[in-house]
């Protein structure tokens, strides 16, 4: 979530639409989280848009430590992640985590349209704390930054599973909210993309978690996307979901 700039707009452009949302953003660090909030004020988005000031991962207890270089606190991850931070590396200790599976359903009965994860390497950790709502088919799609896994995968510490091992769990969380996954490369708007010769737009379906072990181990560039999409059936929980009404229209299945 960091300061809320992706979520208010996405709830304004929904909003332009003529489009009813309601968002949640979690940001772990104070000073974030707090700017956040002070953003959905003057945007007179209170009530639509709902700001939790802590870390999602898998534990609904508890505390852990983010570290982050100063300016670049969008970046903060887990001090486990990130164990080599370096000089002028900061240090937030007694951050309170929480679980998807805890917090969303007493914020929203019903579905989770989309999960847009930006959490910096806790993604398995988080999909682990949200099996009980992707096993209900609660979880519609679930976007995550290839570079962003790519932290977690690589992370050696606090007895992390092998590599192969961290995408063999996530594509069984994947699989057991049944769910297609894909590996999407979104246009490069920002130029941010150098010396990657694959066509952009583009998305492919994934078929295994070595094809989606082979995504972590390779090349990643912004703009790089796993995407989940729910296996609708009939009087499922997500069969009106207006995401993967349009799922096509974005990401060309």
């Amino acid at each position: 979530a960091h300061i809320g700039d992706c979520t208010l707009w996405a709830a304004s452009a929904l909003e332009a639409a003529g489009v009813t949302s309601f968002a949640v953003g979690y940001e772990a660090l104070p000073d974030a989280s707090d700017l956040f909030h002070q953003s959905v004020v003057a945007n007179r988005m209170d009530g639509r848009v709902v700001v939790v000031p802590k870390a999602l991962t898998s534990r609904p207890d508890g505390t852990v430590s983010m570290v982050y270089y100063p300016a670049r606190n969008g970046e903060a991850t887990l001090a486990r992640v990130h164990s080599q931070c370096g000089e002028g590396c900061v240090q937030w200790p007694g951050v309170p985590r929480v679980t998807l599976d805890l917090s969303w359903p007493a914020l929203r009965p019903g579905v989770l349209d989309v999960l847009k994860l930006s959490v910096n390497g806790e993604e398995l950790n988080t999909m682990r704390g949200a099996r009980s709502l992707l096993a209900k088919r609660q979880v519609c799609l679930v976007m995550m930054h290839v570079t962003k896994v790519q932290r977690g995968w690589q992370d050696p510490q606090d007895g992390a599973p092998p590599r192969f091992q961290y995408s063999s769990e996530l594509w069984g969380i994947l699989q057991d909210g049944h769910m297609d996954v894909a590996l999407h490369l979104d246009e490069d708007v920002t130029g941010q993309v150098h010396d990657d010769p694959r066509p952009r737009p583009a998305t492919h379906r994934l078929q295994s978690a070595e094809e989606l072990d082979a995504i972590f181990d390779g090349p990643a560039f912004p703009h790089d996307y796993v995407v989940a999409r729910q296996r609708v059936q009939p009087a499922s929980p997500c069969e009106g979901s207006a995401a993967l009404r349009n799922y096509g229209k974005v990401f060309m299945a």
